[in-house]
């Protein structure tokens, strides 16, 4: 869990899905109520799967926009796991396919999928990463 202030505050690795980025550029509110913990100690993740699903469903930031956002916020942009990875990740958890992908490319970075709520933050931990994950 996220702490409040700098001496409650824990290292937490953070991937950013699809949702969770149109969410944010979408929403004044919600990105507001969740900039501390976007903040965070840490280093933020996400991929090419979530800059594309935030570029289609805000066109008109297109992936200019969404690659400017990830930018100010310091979310590095990686890699796709492997074609055998992300296979193995998506089969490994649970839900519809947009959700499985997006859980295998957090378990590849070896981190915690954000989830954003009500002005509140929820990180879940992801299923036990993938062996052989790229270090950062």
């Amino acid at each position: 869990m996220i702490g409040t202030d700098e001496t409650n505050k824990e290292r937490t690795n953070m991937y950013f899905n699809g949702n969770t980025l149109t969410t944010l550029l979408s929403d004044a509110e919600k990105a507001a109520a969740n900039a501390p913990a976007i903040a965070a100690p840490g280093p933020r993740y996400t991929s090419p799967l979530a800059v594309i699903e935030a570029a289609m469903e805000l066109p008109e930031l297109g992936e200019a926009g969404v690659t400017a956002f990830l930018d100010a916020q310091g979310i590095e942009l990686r890699d796709m796991p492997p074609g055998p990875r992300l296979i193995a990740g998506a089969l490994a958890t649970d839900g519809k396919l947009k959700a499985r992908l997006h859980a295998a490319c957090a378990a590849y970075y070896e981190t915690d999928v954000f989830v954003l709520s009500d002005g509140e933050v929820a990180v879940p931990q992801t299923d036990a990463p993938l062996p052989d994950a790229p270090q950062a």
